[in-house]
């Protein structure tokens, strides 16, 4: 009695010998031959946060026959799924180019991962079915457009990576800048500060009623000035040794 397995179509007269291997879940992309039966099994194009994969089933009879659970028929249904994650890359190389934030980056990164892991899980499937199937011709094309897929979207990581990375570094740099510059800005200030603190503390002691033998006169008022100015440039010079 043949094991049942919700992975495969009911219509599908595929030998025990395959459907016995197959689970609930499509498991790693790989490929199976038994009888002159091939079956193919890929995962569909993934989206960000989707955990669990979705079977795409290809199935070469003796006869020579493709069938697939997706839309298409036969091998032309393999070029299709093919091409979806070539469609996928250049939309998000497309986003990538675009991207000017480190947000807009990140976003890119979190589609490209999912992609590429299975990318190279199709290249190694495909390249099994080459070796399984040395007769199929079209099997060696969609091997090597599966192979362009896989390194297509290790080379959009790197760009990304790449430039999140320049961002950030960009961001930083502007960062320091600014940080410098609002640090010159506060030394400036206190030294205005230290210069005119002397002068400060002299006129409120002065300025308070009390007896004092000093006269109150232009002269002495300037003498005060002046102290308090040199004062002032002792200090603010103490601040610039610091």
């Amino acid at each position: 009695m043949k094991p049942e397995s919700t992975l495969l179509p009911k219509l599908w007269n595929v030998p025990e010998a395959i459907s016995s291997r197959l689970g609930r879940e499509p498991g790693p992309q790989r490929a199976m031959l038994e009888d002159g039966h091939l079956l193919i099994i890929l995962h569909q194009l993934p989206e960000p946060d989707q955990h669990q994969r979705k079977a795409a089933l290809f199935w070469r009879n003796p006869e020579g026959e493709w069938k697939t659970n997706l839309k298409g028929s036969g091998l032309a249904g393999l070029a299709e799924h093919l091409r979806s994650f070539d469609d996928k890359l250049a939309e998000l190389e497309q986003a990538e180019n675009k991207a000017n934030t480190a947000t807009e980056y990140h976003t890119v990164l979190e589609q490209i991962a999912p992609v590429l892991r299975s990318s190279r899980g199709l290249h190694r499937a495909m390249q099994q079915a080459r070796e399984m199937l040395k007769s199929e011709r079209e099997i060696i094309n969609l091997r090597d457009q599966a192979a362009a897929i896989e390194r297509n979207a290790e080379l959009l990581l790197q760009d990304a990576q790449f430039g999140l990375n320049f961002t950030v570094a960009r961001q930083a740099e502007a960062q320091a800048a600014t940080a410098r510059q609002m640090a010159a800005t506060a030394h400036r200030l206190n030294l205005l500060a230290a210069l005119f603190l002397p002068l400060t503390a002299l006129a409120s002691v002065f300025g308070m009623e009390i007896h004092s033998k000093l006269p109150d006169t232009p002269i002495n008022f300037w003498l005060i000035c002046l102290g308090g100015l040199v004062m002032g440039f002792v200090v603010m010079a103490m601040l610039k040794k610091d």
